[in-house]
């Protein structure tokens, strides 16, 4: 953050408190990591019980994995028994990944969602790659709504969650959680987000820990002969020299960055941080990242990516892999059905995804990792009974894959925005436009896997969660908290990337990577070493 935004933020707050909000990059980015005093103990974290009676079709075998559902079950009720909000009003500013939907004065399905809440529901929200600055705005001004979303990297987010928000462990820790059953059903893991200072300060955005999957058009693979699922490097790349023809106008992918991570993952490399007795490493301190550095380079050089991947934007690389000028793309897990929904116009799309592969037979691979909980949802500072109220709601907006609360949130009213065929509740036109408001980013169940009508691709996701949940990298930094990654993780990290992009752009030797890492550690990254080594410290075995 700038020092003009920083100046605009301490007009709002106290030096003590002040936030920094920034979106996530490519590369070793800045992350909201969790407790200022390290790992947690479970005592803190809410008692976990399962929410919902849906019975699935398909069972994770991991308590980090979700359910496959086939069908929706039939005749749902409500999860909640009485509106949470009798005439009140509740206001929330969040995020979005989607198109702006229609204000709720257009919006019969937000005006339903108030009609069952009982009062109103407001939400202001912003494109997530906006979302850091509308944060700081927010902030600075001092008005704060009931809900604020934490989303991306916070400067002395302890700090500032002391001084504007609730401490909620009196009401959600332990067995506590139970007066709000459908929050209870949230993960284990995703509430570790939420903990700074041995107290739980909001309610998670729960996911599933899959950051991203490699996508593959099978329709374009299908009769080439060419190893449709690579066993090892090798194979991987003889897949991308083979499907790239440059006179077609087709490479085999415009994302040299992710391919680089999904080489090193090959090679077993884990995430962004390795503990070892209580010290850290880097991954990009590791010799076998530099040797995934010279694969990657290597494959520049055979020119298997697009021209323009390197500075191209995720929408260009969806559009050119929805179009087939590259049959490769990487894209998020939760986003699986959105490229079933994008390539249903092109004949004879058939969505694969590349399962991890081992570097060679030597090899075990990891699958990056993800983070159990997208963001977490701050309650704003208020007397108990209307921290209670809005508690209520948040639990209302968390009812389960099942419950009538989650058919209206996702498909909205019967007869207007979809309709049954079977069991099934197909959305139409109009069904896609209204539920776009972001009540899933303010608060949400665990996710479900679920796509009407599509039992092969449900069965695919899951299958896809299953094989790569057991060999996700670990992640000693969860629940440890370094200021220096919060106020200086994306700078550093656009070094890195700068630096690698050069590599594989031709314009520097692979060499050239050890003096970027210098420059990364003298920057800030041996600083952010230490305060995660004193984090885990301080903490004490698990």
């Amino acid at each position: 953050m700038d020092s003009l935004s920083r100046r605009t933020l301490l007009k709002g707050l106290s030096a003590a408190a002040v936030a920094g909000a920034a979106g996530s990059a490519l590369g070793c980015s800045a992350k909201t990591t969790t407790s200022s005093s390290g790992r947690i103990g479970a005592d803190i974290l809410p008692t976990f019980v399962q929410a919902g009676n849906a019975e699935p079709a398909l069972k994770s075998a991991s308590p980090l994995g979700m359910s496959g559902y086939f069908e929706y079950p039939p005749n749902p009720v409500a999860a909640v028994s009485k509106p949470p909000l009798p005439g009140g009003q509740v206001s929330a500013l969040t995020y979005t990944f989607d198109p702006v939907a229609p204000g709720k004065s257009g919006n019969p399905l937000w005006q339903e969602v108030d009609k069952r809440l009982g009062g109103k529901l407001d939400i202001t929200y912003a494109p997530a790659a906006d979302y850091a600055q509308r944060f700081a705005t927010t902030v600075a001004g001092g008005d704060l709504p009931d809900l604020v979303s934490i989303y991306g990297s916070v400067q002395q987010l302890p700090a500032l969650l002391k001084a504007k928000f609730t401490d909620l462990t009196e009401y959600l820790s332990g067995d506590a959680v139970k007066d709000y059953p459908n929050l209870a059903g949230l993960s284990t893991d995703s509430w570790r987000k939420t903990v700074y200072g041995n107290a739980l300060w909001g309610v998670p955005i729960a996911r599933v820990p899959i950051p991203s999957v490699a996508w593959i058009r099978a329709d374009l693979v299908a009769g080439t002969g060419l190893p449709a699922q690579p066993k090892n490097v090798g194979e991987f790349k003889a897949l991308l020299k083979g499907l790239t023809n440059e006179r077609k106008s087709r490479w085999a992918c415009g994302d040299p960055g992710s391919t680089l991570t999904m080489i090193a993952a090959s090679l077993g490399i884990p995430g962004t941080w390795i503990e070892d007795g209580g010290k850290f490493t880097s991954n990009i301190e590791l010799e076998e990242y530099e040797k995934a550095l010279a694969d990657t380079r290597e494959l520049a050089d055979a020119g298997v990516f697009h021209p323009d991947g390197l500075v191209a934007s995720n929408n260009q690389r969806n559009d050119w892999f929805t179009n087939g000028t590259t049959p490769i793309v990487f894209g998020g897990y939760a986003g699986w059905s959105k490229y079933e929904m994008w390539g249903a116009e092109v004949p004879g799309f058939k969505l694969g995804s590349l399962a991890m592969f081992g570097y060679d037979a030597t090899s075990k691979p990891l699958h990056p990792r993800g983070s159990a909980a997208q963001a977490f949802t701050a309650v704003t500072q208020a007397e108990p009974d209307r921290v209670r109220e809005v508690l209520r709601v948040l639990d209302w907006l968390a009812a389960p894959f099942g419950s009538s609360e989650y058919l209206l949130r996702n498909f909205g009213i019967e007869g207007q925005t979809f309709k049954f065929e079977g069991k099934e509740p197909i959305l139409n036109s109009r069904g896609q436009n209204l539920r776009l408001v972001p009540f899933g980013y303010v608060s949400g169940p665990t996710l479900a896997i679920y796509d009407p009508g599509r039992r092969d691709v449900t069965q695919a996701r899951f299958d896809y969660q299953e094989a790569a949940l057991p060999i996700l990298a670990p992640d000693p930094t969860q629940g440890l908290y370094s200021e220096t990654d919060a106020a200086k993780g994306l700078q550093l990290g656009k070094g890195l990337t700068d630096a690698r992009n050069g590599i594989l752009a031709g314009r520097a030797p692979v060499s050239s990577w050890k003096e970027a890492v210098t420059k990364w550690r003298n920057g800030g990254g041996d600083k952010i070493r230490a305060e995660y080594q004193q984090a885990f410290s301080e903490a004490g075995p698990k």
